[in-house]
Order: C-alpha cells, then structure tokens, then sequence
C-alpha cells in the first residue's frame, strides 16, 4: 500500500450511497483513502477551506445547489483539485457538458465498482496534475521559468483594467541585450541560453514581488511595474535594472560583459490600449539602442518617436507588391512515419523572395503579415497552391501524401473560410483527406464558438485538422474533448525539455498518451538529434518532422525525393 494516502471529499446527501462508496475504498488493497464527507455544499466548502484535498467526488443534485451550478461553485474555490462527478442519471450530454466545464470524470452511481471508482479518481488526480503542469509549460518560458508571451499578454490586459479602476499608473518596461546575437555565434548556444538564465534571475532580484517579469522570447524581457506614481519612481527602478545588468557574468567558466536598452511607455499616459503600450516601449527601445550604440541606455516613449509607424506601412506596401508580383513561394518540409520510416506527408512553409533581400522567412514579414487584411490573400493563395501541388503528387506517386498547411487566427475565423478551402480542393482535385490544416490555438482562444462552427465544417468536408504547438500555449485537453482534430503537433520548445530532463521526458510522453486516447496521432517537430528520435519512438510517438530527417524543401526537390522512394533511406542519400 501506498505511503501518502489520497483525501478524498465525497459530497453526497444520500447515507446508503455514502456508505457505498466507503465501503468500495475500504476494500482498496493498493491505495489509502481517507474520506471526508458533506451532504451539502455548504458544508462542502468548509472543509475545502480546512483540509489538504485530494480528489472530490461530486454528486450534482444536492439540497443547496443543483446540476453544473454545483460543480462551477466547487471549481471556483478550489480549481486546482480534480473532481469527479457522481450522478443518478446516465445523460451523456451532461456528462459531456461536466467535463467540458472542469470535471475530469462522471460516473453513474449504479454502474460503478470498487475497481472502477479508485481507477477513476486516480486517473483524475493524474489527469489534473497533468493539465497543470501543461498549464505551467503554457504559461511560462522553458528555458529560463519566466513568464512567456502569452501569461505577458493576460497580466498587461488585466494590470491595466486595475489601473483603470484605482486610477492609477502602470509602466511597462521593454529591455533588449545589446550584441547578444555575436555571443551565440561565437560561443555557442548553449552559453547564450545560460546567460539568458543569469540576466532571469537577476530581474527577479532588482523588482518588487508585485511587479511582473516575462520573457517575449529571443534576449527581450517585459517588466511590468504597478502602481507607479510618476517618471521619477519608473527611472529609479531604470537605473536600479542598469547597474545589475551591467555586472560581468561568468557563464561556463567565461566572463562576459553585457549592455541593454530599455524602452519605458506609461499607461495610460502613452497609450490606451494594450498593443499600442507594447509598440511605443518597443519604440522607445528602439531609440535607446540607436542612440546610445552599443552602451547600456534607456528612454521613455514619445510621440515624436514615429519610426516604427513609418516602418510597419512601408512593409505593408512591400507585401501588398509581393503577392501582386508573385514573389512568394512555398517550401515543403517532410513528414515521416516514425514506426516505417515512410514520408507520409509534407508541411507547407511559406516564403518570400524579397527583390533587394533575397529570400526571407516567416519571422522577417509574417508579424506584419499578420496584422493587416493581407494575410487572408496571401492565405488563399497558400491554399491554392498546395492544393495544386499535392494534386501532382497525388497523381505520380502510389502513396498517400498528406499536405498540412499552417493557419492564422484571421483566417480560421473569417465568415467563408470553409468555402475557401472547399473551393481550392475542387479547383485543384486534391481529396479532401489529403489536405490538413494546423489550428493555432489563439483562434481557439479568441473566439471559440466560432472557431467550433469553422471547424465542424471543415470536418465534414473531409479536410484533417491539427492543433499546432501543443504545449507552447494555453491549450488544454478541454480542447481535445471540444474540437475535432485528428492529430497535435508537440511544440519544439516540448521536444527540447524532453531531450534535457526527465521531468520534461514525462511530460511529452503523457501528452502522447492523451492523444492516442483521443483517438488522434502525435507529431514531434523540430527534431535534430538522433537521441530525440530515439526518445520519441520510445514514447510511441507517431510521426516526426525535423532537420535531422530535412531541411524545408522547393517543390522540384521535394518531387524528387518522392521518386526516389520517400523515405528515411531516400532522404539519407539526398543528403549524400
């Protein structure tokens, strides 16, 4: 028998199925319950308050409360306890809908066993502890435990709505290393990324612990200082953040000396909304950086400081002629069976063969690509010519080809997506389980009813839908219940913890495990290493994609690999 036992709270209003219940526990041989009992809510949440729970098992019809009324006032003072519904009745649509609402099992009390019960309510602790730790990975960078992008996001929108509220005055604090690029050249990434760690924990140290430290990603940090009371309590912090930044660091047994530029905007003095705070201290750093070379600076926003606008317009006219002179392109990146070695299928990666700059990535245009109309355009277009493109490969090679494309939030929720993508199947004669979408999960997450409706029918339409970045973001496993994807691709930032630590490796291998629960398939990317293949077949992931097996191909070399057998050996001798 175990040595820590689980706290049970079974809140229940019928003494026979309190006795019943108890009596399943009892004849656990494996695991130690102890129970603690409540016929009422009220009473239910008393000892919520007093005791270290476990796990509650959950009767929905008590005498003070009632359905999923019950359960979301349970889950409001306790949403990191797992809880399993125990019902009279048998509705699947309540079940369902106790699930989608926080539950991690139902139960009908007359089909219920000894076994079954504590299989259940282990299965949940489990569960939730799992969906906490994904709730961590989504909410925190892995690299040095700040806080990402996303969580920035969440704090900033509600740091302001208090400012509003009280009156008060916010700063926001956007701090860039000056030269950090020459050290991972010089050094290795492996020093860059400890020094990352180095300059973390010195944030911590130089802010209050009701101030918000996060990393945006790359050598950016976000600082958010609370209730500041003018220019001169922000400068202080300033120059406190300066002189710790500007201490040596020894990372692996060198010393390195580092400079920072920090930009400063003050809500709501310098901006009403959240995007437009964010722009004006990247501006204002911008101004640090150029003026002070490469020595450590700051400055606070000023309207005078319009670079930025008159950069982002000229991008957008720059794309607007792309798309009109046909200087995108598409790459192809293979997809392999991890268990064959096959090519199954390809992820189409979009490209830009700029006239001055030569071929640009994503990274280089896509922000700006993004925050403009442009991007359903440039999207329709991708569509046609994948769709185009996996037609002829249909067409000359025996094998099933799968071509996956990548979504933006705007696309998914504009009013006519699904006819977009229907059209572009029917113009190009691609079957339509030949074509699969990756979903970001902010489109899930910025309008999720819509974002049910698209999805729905573009299953039906027979296209294959996949979660993109599981893992990166706040996606949780209420996603899984509620959309229907076929497959989650693992974020690479997933495969990289799992390379470095066991914590890391357990974690990658349940979210696997879900998804084969699920009914869905597992895809790893950014795969490099042979070690990380190898731990990924160990866990029964699916398929892989990654530079270990190729880097993103045009489209006369990916038809030629296929030729030559698409797989695993035909992408070694390309290499050869």
């Amino acid at each position: 028998m175990t040595q820590t036992p689980i706290h049970l709270l079974l809140v229940e209003d019928n003494p026979g199925d309190v006795r019943l219940v108890h009596e399943m526990l009892v004849d656990d041989k494996h695991q130690r319950f102890v129970l603690h009992v409540a016929d009422r809510l009220e009473a239910a949440m008393s000892i919520m308050k007093e005791q270290d729970l476990t796990v509650i098992l959950l009767d929905l019809q008590l005498p003070d409360g009632s359905g999923l009324d019950t359960l979301l006032k349970i889950h409001a003072i306790a949403p990191e306890i797992p809880v399993v519904v125990l019902s009279s009745i048998g509705d699947e649509a309540l079940a369902i809908s106790a699930v989608q609402h926080g539950a991690q099992d139902f139960l009908v009390k007359n089909h219920i066993s000894a076994h079954l019960l504590t299989r259940a309510l282990q299965y949940a602790i489990e569960r939730k502890r799992l969906e906490d730790r994904l709730h961590y990975f989504a909410h925190h960078d892995s690299l040095t435990g700040l806080a990402n992008r996303k969580h920035l996001y969440d704090r900033l929108k509600n740091a302001m709505a208090w400012s509003r509220r009280n009156e008060s005055q916010i700063a926001l604090l956007l701090m860039d290393l000056n030269g950090f690029k020459p050290i991972n050249d010089i050094f290795g990434h492996h020093v860059g990324d400890q020094l990352l760690c180095q300059v973390a924990e010195r944030l911590r140290e130089c802010v209050r612990e009701t101030d918000f430290i996060a990393r945006m990603g790359g050598d950016e940090f976000v600082l958010i200082l609370h209730d500041v009371r003018g220019v001169d309590d922000v400068m202080a912090v300033t120059q406190k953040l300066l002189g710790f930044m500007e201490s040596p660091y020894t990372v692996h047994d060198r010393m390195l000396h580092v400079h920072v530029s920090v930009g400063i905007s003050i809500y709501p003095n310098d901006a009403d909304g959240m995007e437009d705070l964010l722009r004006n201290a990247d501006i204002a750093m911008y101004q640090a950086k150029t003026e002070s070379g490469a020595l450590s600076a700051s400055r606070f926003y000023s309207p005078t400081m319009n670079i930025e606008a008159g950069e982002s317009s000229g991008m957008r006219g720059q794309l607007f002629r792309a798309l009109e002179n046909e200087e995108f392109l598409v790459n192809y990146q293979p997809q392999v069976d991890i268990a064959s070695g096959r090519i199954i299928g390809m992820e189409a990666l979009l490209r830009w063969q700029h006239p001055q700059r030569g071929v640009l990535l994503p990274g280089q245009f896509m922000h700006a690509l993004e925050g403009s109309d442009l991007i359903l355009a440039v999207g329709e277009w991708v569509l046609d010519e994948v769709c185009k493109q996996g037609r002829a490969w249909q067409q000359e090679n025996a094998e099933p080809l799968v071509l996956s494309v990548n979504l933006a939030s705007r696309q998914l929720l504009q009013h006519n997506f699904a006819d977009v993508v229907a059209t572009a199947l029917e113009k190009s004669g691609l079957p339509p389980q030949l074509l699969e979408l990756e979903v970001p999960e902010s489109a899930l997450t910025d309008n999720e009813d819509r974002a049910l409706v698209v999805l729905n029918r573009l299953h039906q339409l027979g296209v294959r839908l996949a979660l993109d970045n599981f893992g990166s973001g706040r996606a949780s496993f209420r996603y899984l219940c509620k959309f229907p994807f076929d497959s989650i691709k693992l974020d690479r930032s997933m495969i990289e913890d799992a390379s470095s630590s066991a914590e890391g490796a357990n974690f990658a291998r349940a979210v696997i495990q879900v998804a084969h629960v699920f009914k869905m398939k597992g895809l790893a990317e950014g795969i490099e290493t042979a070690e990380q293949l190898s731990l990924l077949r160990g866990m029964s992931c699916d398929d892989a994609q990654g530079y270990l097996y190729s880097r993103p191909l045009v489209p006369a070399d990916a038809s030629a690999l296929l030729r030559r057998g698409g797989t695993v050996d035909a992408l070694l001798a390309r290499e050869t």
